[in-house]
């Protein structure tokens, strides 16, 4: 009993189209798999990319210098509403930024979270968000930081889930000192490699 029948089946010449048209079928699904794999690398290359871009500005002398003002501003026991503006704005566009483009899909959460970048995000939100609140009332403007209080909740939704504890005013105020140090270090850090 046969169960293919090699009798006639030609390679080269007449006959022969099926056998060309499968290889190039063959051919065409091999090169689609290569085009996807491609296509796959570049967009994980891009992520991680954008990742460390992110992480690179957030740890700028610049954002190092804002934090810090921020962080003497608590601990001279300045009314949270009334921190310094220029340095809360900065802080504030930075993750508005992030935000914006994350709620348009152009930034994996799932990597914003895992890099660590999450945390600092609501630990900054836990920070402002008393200046945030008086300044929505003041201006009349219920969609300031919109995007950054969006990605907030996307951040606690997620560490809920995992049962992940996150930052509050009483844990920040806790560590303000070790934070100020740490901060000094790192830009005397960023002072030292610019020379």
């Amino acid at each position: 009993m046969k169960f293919i029948n090699t009798d006639g089946m030609a390679f080269i010449g007449p006959g022969s189209e099926w056998f060309w048209t499968a290889l190039s079928g063959i051919v065409l699904a091999v090169t689609f798999l290569a085009i996807y794999r491609q296509l796959s690398l570049q967009r994980s290359a891009g992520a991680i990319e954008q990742l460390n871009r992110i992480e690179q500005e957030y740890q700028s002398e610049r954002m190092l210098r804002v934090a810090l003002e921020l962080a003497q501003a608590r601990q001279a026991g300045i009314d949270p509403t009334l921190l310094p503006q220029v340095a809360v704005v900065a802080l504030v566009n930075f993750w508005e930024r992030v935000a914006t483009l994350a709620r348009r899909g152009h930034i994996d959460l799932e990597l914003l979270w895992e890099g660590g970048s999450g945390f600092y995000c609501q630990g900054d939100w836990v920070r402002l968000l008393p200046w945030i609140e008086q300044k929505r009332t003041e201006d009349e403007n219920p969609l300031l930081a919109e995007h950054f209080e969006w990605l907030v909740g996307e951040i606690t939704a997620r560490a809920r889930r995992l049962g992940v504890r996150l930052d509050d005013t009483a844990r920040q105020a806790a560590r303000l000192d070790q934070s100020i140090a740490a901060l000094r270090g790192s830009i005397q850090v960023e002072e030292a490699l610019r020379r």
